[in-house]
Protein backbone atom coordinates (compact mmCIF):
# COMPACT_ATOMS: atom_id res chain seq x y z
CA UNK A 1 0.00 0.00 0.00
CA UNK A 2 0.66 3.61 -0.67
CA UNK A 3 1.98 5.63 1.67
CA UNK A 4 -0.20 8.74 1.55
CA UNK A 5 1.83 10.87 3.65
CA UNK A 6 4.07 10.76 0.22
CA UNK A 7 0.94 12.66 -0.96
CA UNK A 8 0.95 15.92 1.20
CA UNK A 9 1.99 19.07 -0.98
CA UNK A 10 4.16 20.23 2.34
CA UNK A 11 6.60 16.80 2.05
CA UNK A 12 6.87 17.99 -2.12
CA UNK A 13 9.93 20.17 -2.44
CA UNK A 14 8.88 21.59 -5.61
CA UNK A 15 5.60 22.79 -3.80
CA UNK A 16 7.04 23.48 -0.58
CA UNK A 17 9.51 26.05 -3.02
CA UNK A 18 6.42 27.89 -4.25
CA UNK A 19 5.30 28.38 -0.79
CA UNK A 20 8.43 29.88 0.12
CA UNK A 21 8.41 32.25 -2.88
CA UNK A 22 4.83 33.38 -3.26
CA UNK A 23 4.17 33.99 0.58
CA UNK A 24 6.91 36.67 1.49
CA UNK A 25 4.87 38.62 4.61
CA UNK A 26 4.81 34.83 5.75
CA UNK A 27 8.12 33.93 5.70
CA UNK A 28 9.38 37.42 6.98
CA UNK A 29 7.10 37.43 9.70
CA UNK A 30 8.42 33.89 11.36
CA UNK A 31 11.77 34.78 10.51
CA UNK A 32 11.01 38.52 12.78
CA UNK A 33 9.22 36.20 15.60
CA UNK A 34 11.67 33.73 16.05
CA UNK A 35 14.69 36.69 15.98
CA UNK A 36 13.01 37.57 19.05
CA UNK A 37 12.46 33.93 20.33
CA UNK A 38 15.56 31.83 19.43
CA UNK A 39 18.49 32.16 21.79
CA UNK A 40 22.20 30.66 22.04
CA UNK A 41 20.78 28.29 24.49
CA UNK A 42 17.57 28.11 22.99
CA UNK A 43 16.26 24.36 22.31
CA UNK A 44 13.89 24.35 19.37
CA UNK A 45 11.11 21.63 17.91
CA UNK A 46 10.18 22.48 14.23
CA UNK A 47 7.05 20.33 14.41
CA UNK A 48 6.22 19.47 10.35
CA UNK A 49 9.56 21.20 9.32
CA UNK A 50 8.37 20.02 5.81
CA UNK A 51 10.44 18.58 2.91
CA UNK A 52 13.29 21.65 2.89
CA UNK A 53 13.51 22.19 7.01
CA UNK A 54 13.79 25.71 6.50
CA UNK A 55 12.45 26.48 9.99
CA UNK A 56 14.91 24.19 11.70
CA UNK A 57 17.66 26.21 9.22
CA UNK A 58 16.57 29.33 9.90
CA UNK A 59 16.13 28.46 13.98
CA UNK A 60 19.77 27.04 14.21
CA UNK A 61 21.49 29.60 12.18
CA UNK A 62 19.94 32.61 15.06
CA UNK A 63 22.32 30.08 17.36
CA UNK A 64 19.53 27.44 18.64
CA UNK A 65 21.55 24.86 20.64
CA UNK A 66 19.45 22.13 19.64
CA UNK A 67 16.70 21.77 16.96
CA UNK A 68 14.61 19.02 16.58
CA UNK A 69 12.85 19.15 13.23
CA UNK A 70 9.86 16.43 12.90
CA UNK A 71 8.29 15.35 9.61
CA UNK A 72 6.87 12.13 8.22
CA UNK A 73 8.09 12.87 4.56
CA UNK A 74 11.71 12.70 3.41
CA UNK A 75 13.84 14.75 5.17
CA UNK A 76 16.96 13.99 2.09
CA UNK A 77 16.77 17.94 0.75
CA UNK A 78 16.09 19.35 4.16
CA UNK A 79 19.54 17.42 5.44
CA UNK A 80 21.15 18.67 2.13
CA UNK A 81 20.24 22.34 3.08
CA UNK A 82 21.39 21.60 6.64
CA UNK A 83 24.35 20.47 5.74
CA UNK A 84 25.05 23.32 3.07
CA UNK A 85 24.11 25.92 5.79
CA UNK A 86 26.72 24.41 8.20
CA UNK A 87 23.89 23.98 10.96
CA UNK A 88 24.00 20.15 10.54
CA UNK A 89 25.43 19.32 13.43
CA UNK A 90 23.12 21.33 15.49
CA UNK A 91 19.83 20.20 13.54
CA UNK A 92 18.27 16.32 14.83
CA UNK A 93 15.91 15.32 11.59
CA UNK A 94 13.65 13.09 12.71
CA UNK A 95 10.89 11.28 10.42
CA UNK A 96 7.88 10.19 11.92
CA UNK A 97 4.39 11.10 13.21
CA UNK A 98 4.64 14.26 15.60
CA UNK A 99 2.24 12.47 17.57
CA UNK A 100 5.13 9.72 18.02
CA UNK A 101 7.64 12.16 18.80
CA UNK A 102 9.85 10.34 21.74
CA UNK A 103 8.88 11.20 25.47
CA UNK A 104 12.26 11.29 26.04
CA UNK A 105 12.99 14.03 23.68
CA UNK A 106 12.75 16.55 26.42
CA UNK A 107 11.37 20.05 26.65
CA UNK A 108 11.41 22.65 24.00
CA UNK A 109 12.23 26.67 24.39
CA UNK A 110 11.17 27.29 21.41
CA UNK A 111 8.11 25.44 19.35
CA UNK A 112 7.78 25.99 15.66
CA UNK A 113 3.87 24.98 14.92
CA UNK A 114 3.73 25.73 10.98
CA UNK A 115 1.06 22.63 10.49
CA UNK A 116 -2.17 23.90 9.57
CA UNK A 117 -3.82 23.84 6.51
CA UNK A 118 -6.00 27.10 6.86
CA UNK A 119 -9.29 24.85 6.23
CA UNK A 120 -10.89 24.80 9.45
CA UNK A 121 -12.24 21.41 8.92
CA UNK A 122 -8.51 19.65 8.51
CA UNK A 123 -6.92 22.14 11.16
CA UNK A 124 -8.95 21.12 13.75
CA UNK A 125 -6.86 17.88 14.23
CA UNK A 126 -4.04 20.03 13.75
CA UNK A 127 -4.93 22.37 16.42
CA UNK A 128 -5.18 18.93 18.86
CA UNK A 129 -2.28 17.79 17.85
CA UNK A 130 -0.35 21.30 18.59
CA UNK A 131 -2.19 20.52 21.66
CA UNK A 132 -0.86 17.50 22.66
CA UNK A 133 2.39 18.81 21.57
CA UNK A 134 2.12 21.66 24.13
CA UNK A 135 1.13 19.40 26.72
CA UNK A 136 4.08 16.50 26.86
CA UNK A 137 7.17 19.17 25.40
CA UNK A 138 6.51 22.58 26.81
CA UNK A 139 7.47 24.26 30.47
CA UNK A 140 5.49 27.20 31.05
CA UNK A 141 8.86 29.58 29.67
CA UNK A 142 8.26 27.82 25.78
CA UNK A 143 7.28 30.52 22.88
CA UNK A 144 4.79 28.94 20.51
CA UNK A 145 5.28 30.38 16.96
CA UNK A 146 2.73 31.32 15.64
CA UNK A 147 1.44 31.73 19.28
CA UNK A 148 -2.64 32.02 17.76
CA UNK A 149 -4.37 30.81 15.25
CA UNK A 150 -7.18 33.10 14.09
CA UNK A 151 -10.35 31.72 11.74
CA UNK A 152 -12.19 34.17 10.73
CA UNK A 153 -15.73 34.33 8.04
CA UNK A 154 -17.55 36.11 5.87
CA UNK A 155 -20.42 35.28 3.34
CA UNK A 156 -20.53 36.50 -0.05
CA UNK A 157 -22.33 36.06 -3.32
CA UNK A 158 -20.16 34.14 -5.75
CA UNK A 159 -22.25 35.80 -8.67
CA UNK A 160 -21.36 33.36 -11.54
CA UNK A 161 -18.77 30.14 -11.64
CA UNK A 162 -15.79 30.17 -9.56
CA UNK A 163 -12.56 30.54 -12.01
CA UNK A 164 -9.87 29.18 -10.28
CA UNK A 165 -7.68 27.15 -12.21
CA UNK A 166 -5.87 30.05 -13.94
CA UNK A 167 -2.39 29.78 -11.93
CA UNK A 168 1.07 31.90 -13.02
CA UNK A 169 3.91 30.81 -11.84
CA UNK A 170 7.67 31.89 -11.38
CA UNK A 171 10.56 30.56 -12.71
CA UNK A 172 12.09 27.92 -10.47
CA UNK A 173 15.85 29.60 -10.51
CA UNK A 174 13.85 33.01 -9.48
CA UNK A 175 11.43 31.07 -6.89
CA UNK A 176 14.82 29.44 -5.13
CA UNK A 177 16.73 32.92 -5.01
CA UNK A 178 13.52 34.80 -3.89
CA UNK A 179 13.54 32.02 -0.81
CA UNK A 180 16.82 32.17 -0.34
CA UNK A 181 16.20 36.12 0.35
CA UNK A 182 13.63 35.71 2.56
CA UNK A 183 15.09 32.80 4.76
CA UNK A 184 18.80 34.38 4.65
CA UNK A 185 19.99 30.61 4.66
CA UNK A 186 21.97 29.43 0.96
CA UNK A 187 19.71 26.62 -0.93
CA UNK A 188 21.96 25.79 -3.81
CA UNK A 189 22.08 22.10 -3.37
CA UNK A 190 18.23 21.90 -4.19
CA UNK A 191 18.62 24.25 -7.46
CA UNK A 192 18.67 20.92 -9.40
CA UNK A 193 14.71 20.26 -8.43
CA UNK A 194 12.20 21.06 -10.97
CA UNK A 195 10.82 24.13 -12.07
CA UNK A 196 7.32 24.63 -10.73
CA UNK A 197 5.10 24.90 -14.46
CA UNK A 198 2.66 21.36 -14.63
CA UNK A 199 4.88 19.89 -17.13
CA UNK A 200 8.02 19.68 -15.45
CA UNK A 201 6.51 19.27 -12.04
CA UNK A 202 4.79 15.92 -14.21
CA UNK A 203 7.98 14.63 -15.99
CA UNK A 204 9.89 14.84 -12.48
CA UNK A 205 7.13 13.40 -9.75
CA UNK A 206 8.04 9.45 -10.35
CA UNK A 207 11.43 9.88 -8.30
CA UNK A 208 9.02 12.03 -5.96
CA UNK A 209 6.06 10.49 -5.69
CA UNK A 210 6.64 7.22 -6.89
CA UNK A 211 3.41 6.29 -9.12
CA UNK A 212 0.64 8.13 -11.55
CA UNK A 213 -1.90 8.01 -8.88
CA UNK A 214 0.61 10.32 -6.97
CA UNK A 215 1.44 12.41 -9.56
CA UNK A 216 -2.80 13.11 -9.92
CA UNK A 217 -3.04 13.32 -6.38
CA UNK A 218 -0.25 16.28 -6.12
CA UNK A 219 -1.25 18.21 -9.10
CA UNK A 220 -4.99 18.11 -7.74
CA UNK A 221 -4.10 19.31 -4.21
CA UNK A 222 -2.02 22.07 -5.86
CA UNK A 223 -4.47 23.18 -7.53
CA UNK A 224 -7.48 22.85 -4.63
CA UNK A 225 -5.07 24.70 -1.67
CA UNK A 226 -3.30 27.09 -3.94
CA UNK A 227 -5.52 28.14 -6.66
CA UNK A 228 -9.14 27.79 -5.66
CA UNK A 229 -8.41 28.41 -1.69
CA UNK A 230 -6.38 31.03 -1.95
CA UNK A 231 -7.93 32.96 -4.82
CA UNK A 232 -11.54 32.31 -3.17
CA UNK A 233 -10.13 33.61 -0.06
CA UNK A 234 -8.97 36.65 -1.65
CA UNK A 235 -12.75 37.38 -2.65
CA UNK A 236 -11.60 38.33 -6.62
CA UNK A 237 -14.06 39.57 -9.37
CA UNK A 238 -17.52 38.50 -9.17
CA UNK A 239 -17.80 37.63 -5.88
CA UNK A 240 -19.86 40.52 -3.67
CA UNK A 241 -19.15 40.69 0.18
CA UNK A 242 -22.64 40.37 1.78
CA UNK A 243 -21.97 40.25 6.15
CA UNK A 244 -19.36 41.78 8.29
CA UNK A 245 -16.06 39.44 8.47
CA UNK A 246 -16.37 37.80 11.68
CA UNK A 247 -13.93 35.77 14.21
CA UNK A 248 -15.08 32.16 13.49
CA UNK A 249 -12.79 30.38 16.60
CA UNK A 250 -9.47 31.53 17.86
CA UNK A 251 -6.72 29.06 18.90
CA UNK A 252 -3.91 29.55 21.10
CA UNK A 253 -1.63 27.15 21.54
CA UNK A 254 -0.05 28.14 24.77
CA UNK A 255 -4.03 26.40 26.19
CA UNK A 256 -4.05 23.75 24.97
CA UNK A 257 -7.83 23.61 26.17
CA UNK A 258 -8.63 26.23 23.08
CA UNK A 259 -8.10 23.43 20.74
CA UNK A 260 -10.40 20.83 21.92
CA UNK A 261 -13.89 21.98 19.91
CA UNK A 262 -15.11 24.48 17.48
CA UNK A 263 -18.00 26.69 18.14
CA UNK A 264 -21.22 24.84 16.44
CA UNK A 265 -22.15 27.35 13.55
CA UNK A 266 -20.83 31.19 13.25
CA UNK A 267 -22.82 34.44 13.06
CA UNK A 268 -22.98 36.68 10.17
CA UNK A 269 -24.60 40.61 10.38
CA UNK A 270 -25.56 40.78 7.07
CA UNK A 271 -24.56 44.48 5.36
CA UNK A 272 -25.53 43.90 1.19
CA UNK A 273 -28.69 42.58 0.08
CA UNK A 274 -27.67 39.35 -2.33
CA UNK A 275 -27.70 35.75 -2.56
CA UNK A 276 -25.24 34.30 0.10
CA UNK A 277 -23.97 31.11 -1.47
CA UNK A 278 -20.34 31.09 -0.05
CA UNK A 279 -18.71 31.62 3.03
CA UNK A 280 -14.76 31.89 3.49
Amino acid sequence: MTDPARFSVGNSPAAHMMLLARAPERVLALRLAMSSAVRPSSVVLDAGCGSLGVLAIMAARLGARRVVAVDHGRLDAARALAEENGVADRIEFRQCDLADLPADSGSFDVILGMIYYNEPRRDLAQQQLMAGLATRFAHPGTTFIPDTVRYTVAGYDSAGPDRTDRTRHDGWDSAVGRAEALTGITMASIRPFPGPDDSAITRQLPPLLGSRVGQRRWRGLRQRRWAARVRRALAGPGMTLLTNREVFTQISYADPATALAYPPAPALTVTAAGRLDTTI
